[in-house]
């Protein structure tokens, strides 16, 4: 919907509603439920307010899609295998994607990775819900927890650079993130002081902690992707923009008959090209091909 016609719909001006968007006025409190109705969405979600998780899977007021089921682990011929938190929602759909002829099964995790899984490449798939104590007959790496939220995924992939969010999200909410990937020096210090930590295991609690921040960075701004051969390779994904341009069309259309990933990784300068048919998995950020879907949106709106 344009914003003339959602202002049309809510019996406002375009003008007064393009202030609401841009939040440069609030929007009454009794017109916000209104508005929630006719964009398909909750009162939550217009106000900016992070929807709940149901991390346990018994809530009822909470939707599938923010319900946790527990993992699926999915083994291919040539060996390796993919550990994913899923929601009820992917569970359902899974379900009936592998019992569909597409070529390629699509799967959002828990832990910000879209993956694409080639469905001819697949012997066996596990699901176990949070009940069960283990995940399949294999031993499994990559498991980071159930972290869902892409805002919290778009604070690490800035990690470095924090202030550039200052206008997007929330300062608190960037300590917050922060605090749980990054072990500082001072925190160190304090561990130490606390007797939390001893004095002589202060460089070994500080490279493991550096290497559960950079685990922290690699999921937030890499795609990966395993081969036929089990060969497992690895990109920078570099903007959202060129995320969702070369990853669309498998989401739109999993059976299209081009059978090339197109990925400029860094433009002119550095290209990869990927044969869907050598592909057995490939993933990449989810919040960055979220982030890529809604400025392609917005851009489509903006266009005469």
């Amino acid at each position: 919907m344009t914003q003339a016609e959602v202002a049309e719909a809510m019996g406002v001006s375009q003008p007064n509603y393009q202030r609401w968007e841009s939040g440069s006025a609030p929007i009454p409190s009794a017109k916000v439920k209104k508005l929630a109705r006719i964009l398909k969405t909750t009162a939550d979600e217009i106000l900016g307010k992070k929807p709940a998780f149901d991390l346990l899977g018994i809530d009822d007021n909470v939707g599938d899609a923010r319900k946790y089921f527990g993992e699926t682990a999915i083994h291919f011929a040539s060996g390796g295998a993919l550990l994913l938190p899923i929601s009820e929602e992917v569970r359902s759909s899974l379900h009936h994607q592998f019992q569909s002829e597409s070529a390629f099964i699509i799967a959002e995790s828990l832990d910000n990775r879209l993956v694409y899984i080639r469905r001819e490449a697949v012997t066996d798939v596990y699901f176990s819900s949070e009940a069960y104590d283990t995940y399949g007959p294999e031993e499994y790496t990559d498991h980071m927890g159930v972290l869902p939220d892409d805002d919290f995924w778009q604070i690490v992939e800035h990690m470095n650079f924090p202030d550039s969010l200052e206008e997007e999200v929330d300062e608190a909410r960037i300590d917050e993130v922060l605090r749980q990937v990054c072990l500082t020096a001072e925190d160190l210090d304090k561990l130490v002081a606390s007797g939390d930590i001893s004095a002589e295991d202060r460089e070994k609690v500080k490279k493991e902690a550096a290497e559960k921040t950079q685990k922290f960075f690699d999921r937030a701004t890499s795609i990966s992707w395993q081969l036929s051969s089990g060969k497992v390779r690895c990109e920078s994904a570099v903007e959202s923009s060129v995320v969702f341009e070369a990853f669309s069309l498998i989401e739109t259309d999993p059976d299209d008959i081009d059978d090339v990933i197109y990925l400029p990784v860094e433009g002119y300068h550095r290209t990869v090209m990927i044969r869907k048919p050598e592909i057995q998995y490939i993933w990449v950020p989810k919040h960055m091909y979220n982030e890529g879907a809604m400025e392609s949106a917005e851009e489509e709106l903006d266009t005469p």
